[in-house]
């Protein structure tokens, strides 16, 4: 997860300053025993949606399919534009552990 947090994290603030957002709330990070969860704000899920992430992002888990990995980028692409339409909502990536080559990625919206 070493290459997986850090680049989801660079990605929005970069497209907030890009677009003239301001700089990101802040992505969080949560770690539990089996998972790392990465959470967004709404603003932070419409530079996703707004700049087409989803995809490069399912792209990263190396030990994924390609078929896996365009599965993972269309749904951060959903549910990135899912969060970005509900004010208030937060953007969750649930990674499970090991990080590195994790077994699966879940996606969710909390309104």
């Amino acid at each position: 997860m070493r290459t997986l947090t850090p680049l989801i994290a660079l990605a929005v603030p970069i497209g907030c300053l890009f677009f003239g957002a301001g700089t990101a709330a802040a992505v969080t990070t949560e770690q539990a025993p089996g998972t790392v969860t990465v959470n967004f704000t709404d603003v932070e899920a419409r530079m996703i949606d707004a700049l087409n992430l989803g995809p490069a992002l399912g792209a990263l888990p190396p030990n994924f399919t390609p078929e896996a990995k365009q599965r993972l980028g269309e749904n951060l692409a959903e549910y990135a534009g899912r969060a970005a339409r509900t004010p208030g909502s937060t953007l969750s990536v649930i990674i499970d552990r090991p990080v590195g080559a994790p077994p699966g990625v879940g996606v969710t919206v909390i309104p």
